[in-house]
């Protein structure tokens, strides 16, 4: 009964007040805590959402699809970045043997151009599942050294997130990759089958899934879900990857 309440008062974009009903619920069973997590990501977004949007919110999704174009000269501009391994604010961020570039390569004149590459292609793959486009809000790159980890974290400021690997550790014998976690026990999962010319769904209900990922390879998922990155036998000595915050278009 009071879960069509909370459904209710989701699609009212009342998520304050569902945080604190739900808030006093979990004081009584603690299965409710994982919905807390979901529904302050909305309050903290402070965005008043359309009702179809939060219907497709509401499912976590991942897709996974390999991006068509060449990668190899973005590579050589993240080499060459003016900045690199620099002192940034994002040193701070409790990941080991990681180093990030600033969160801002959408403006940046040696990336623009591929960042508006990256967002048509995206943009292509998901239409038929959101009915807006996406806007890369951030757009930054990674380099992992070996044994180099990701904590687990979720980003608060977008609506949907993402990663495109470039350079990847391709042993499939290891247990590397990027980590989701299911917080709400239900994920669907869409894989694009080159074959097919088409995505093909499964769903998990497990608590962790862990993504192996392969060159030039995209995966993106719902910003509020959590996730980090376990790399315990790289043997590749950088593993560099692009990830990405997306908004949906006005």
């Amino acid at each position: 009964m009071y879960q069509k309440f909370l459904n209710f008062l989701y699609y009212k974009n009342y998520f304050k007040l569902i945080v604190y009903i739900l808030k006093i619920i979990s004081l009584f069973d603690k299965k409710h805590s994982k919905q807390i997590f979901f529904y302050n990501f909305f309050k903290k977004r402070k965005i008043k959402y359309e009702k179809n949007i939060l219907k497709n919110l509401y499912q976590p999704k991942i897709f996974i699809f390999q991006f068509t174009h060449d990668t190899e000269e973005v590579i050589k501009k993240i080499y060459n970045y003016d900045k690199l391994y620099q002192k940034n604010s994002f040193d701070n961020d409790g990941h080991v043997g990681v180093y990030q570039s600033e969160h801002n390569l959408e403006k940046n004149d040696k990336f623009i151009e591929f960042s508006k590459i990256l967002q048509t292609f995206i943009n292509k793959k998901l239409e038929s599942y959101f009915d807006k486009k996406f806007l890369i809000k951030k757009l930054w790159f990674v380099i992992t050294k070996s044994l180099g980890k990701i904590r687990k974290h979720s980003h608060l400021d977008s609506d949907m997130s993402g990663v495109l690997y470039l350079k990847v550790d391709q042993d499939e014998k290891n247990d590397n990759g990027l980590r989701i976690y299911n917080c709400l026990n239900n994920i669907e999962i869409y894989r694009y089958s080159l074959s097919e010319n088409r995505f093909t769904k499964s769903v998990s209900t497990n608590e962790d899934i862990i993504l192996k990922p392969k060159k030039n390879e995209l995966i993106i998922f719902n910003s509020y879900l959590e996730h980090g990155v376990e790399n315990n036998n790289l043997k590749e000595e950088d593993r560099i990857s692009l990830p990405f915050d997306l908004i949906f278009e006005d």
